[in-house]
């Protein structure tokens, strides 16, 4: 019988090596400012404006021109965990949770401005800056319309509204100053009891007044932003007056914690790091009050 050959075994094919996976985006994780602020009570519109009238945009300007953002970023992270910590509905401390709703706001909107003017080939600015436009002046046309339904045959309000119109939707100064003016006539208008009842039949309630203000602070921000952020020295103007605001609450609130504590209510102290103790002053310092507004004209 004859011998049969041997077959030479087959290679198996080989299977095509496995598409590589992209690499996953690394989502960055949330501030401690917007995590803190999930668990605060918010704000009224009128309370934020009084919370803000406490220190003037000089006052902001001056101690902000002194720090790095960074720095009050880090150590202002460190003062709201305290504070968030410390702050309960039932403590004695007269730096309230609002108070701390505000302050987190206002690091948040830092924490923005500085990734904003981070930007160096300014492309990001100039689509910001478009963006928050937009939004602004979505935001004033809505309220206008809402205050014409709330006027109904009024005349008087109907004049007002068409007074505080821009005149030049296109520009960020005549933008801003009209979505102020707009949001002014609309919480002075629900200041009126009857008023107030006409607002709300109409939508404007105090959060669509609140959601327009912060539109204004973005186009605030991002108005007053150079287009050449390696220009400057240290942080650009519009960070610098956020970062003062910042410092102007926090050093605030250490003040008001520090005498919360002598009259024996058992709370942290706030302690500030090296790089804000030349801002801050002697521990014992107390922060000058706002000056007086001029008159209006």
């Amino acid at each position: 019988m004859a011998t049969s050959k041997s077959k030479k075994p087959v290679a198996a094919a080989k299977k095509p090596a496995p598409a590589k996976k992209p690499a996953a985006v690394k989502k960055q994780p949330d501030s401690i400012a917007v995590k803190t602020l999930g668990s605060l009570p918010a704000l009224t519109g009128k309370l934020r404006a009084a919370f803000r009238a406490a220190f003037t945009d000089e006052q902001c300007d001056a101690w902000g021109e002194k720090t790095k953002a960074e720095n009050v970023i880090t150590e202002a992270e460190k003062f709201v965990a305290t504070m968030n910590r410390a702050l309960t509905d039932h403590s004695d401390v007269t730096y309230s949770r609002r108070r701390l709703t505000f302050l987190c706001e206002l690091l948040v909107l830092l924490e923005d401005e500085v990734a904003y003017t981070k930007d160096s080939s300014g492309s990001g600015l100039r689509s910001t800056r478009s963006a928050a436009l937009s939004v602004a002046n979505n935001a004033r046309r809505d309220l206008s319309r809402r205050l014409r339904a709330l006027a109904g045959g009024q005349q008087i309000i109907l004049q007002e509204i068409a007074n505080v119109a821009p005149g030049n939707e296109a520009s960020p100064t005549d933008v801003q100053d009209s979505l102020t003016a707009t949001i002014d006539l609309g919480m002075k208008l629900r200041r009126n009891e009857l008023m107030e009842a006409l607002a709300d039949d109409v939508g404007l309630t105090e959060a669509r007044l609140n959601s327009a203000y912060a539109s204004l602070e973005a186009l605030a921000g991002a108005s007053s932003v150079s287009l050449n952020p390696a220009a400057y020295e240290g942080d650009a103007p519009s960070v610098n007056r956020i970062e003062g605001r910042v410092l102007r609450e926090m050093r605030l609130a250490q003040r008001l914690f520090d005498e919360s504590r002598e009259a024996g209510v058992k709370v942290p102290a706030l302690v500030a790091g090296p790089s804000l103790k030349g801002v801050f002053g002697k521990e014992d310092a107390v922060e000058a009050p706002a000056p007086t507004p001029p008159p209006a004209k």
